[in-house]
């Protein structure tokens, strides 16, 4: 996911929900962090597990409680396809890309 900040996500509007929605995100992060399905990747990310270890660490930090609820970022379940690059597998925060971040660079 590329182009937005904790803040902007909806995290839920209760206690609960936001605790649930952290813990997705940190278990998301971890499994990241044991590679799985690096194995799919056309390179070796050299520095990924520095910047997931560093990105967990803000999300551990993160209150859910600070963010801006609805802020619409993330795209709703009609929309994910349209920000969703099916080759890499990648949710793009519209509108703030038109196209799949690695597709534009060429990878």
């Amino acid at each position: 996911m590329v182009g937005f900040g904790l803040a902007e996500l909806d995290w839920g509007d209760t206690p609960q929900e936001r605790a649930a929605a952290k813990d997705f995100l940190l278990r998301v992060l971890d499994l990241a962090l044991s590679r799985h399905r690096w194995e799919e990747l056309t390179y070796e990310p050299p520095r990924a597990e520095g910047y997931l270890r560093t990105y967990r660490a803000m999300v551990e930090e993160f209150d859910p409680a600070t963010a801006r609820a609805g802020t619409g970022v993330l795209p709703k379940p009609r929309e994910a396809a349209m920000a969703s690059c099916v080759r890499h597998r990648v949710l793009d925060a519209l509108p703030f890309w038109q196209a799949c971040v690695f597709c534009t660079a060429g990878v």
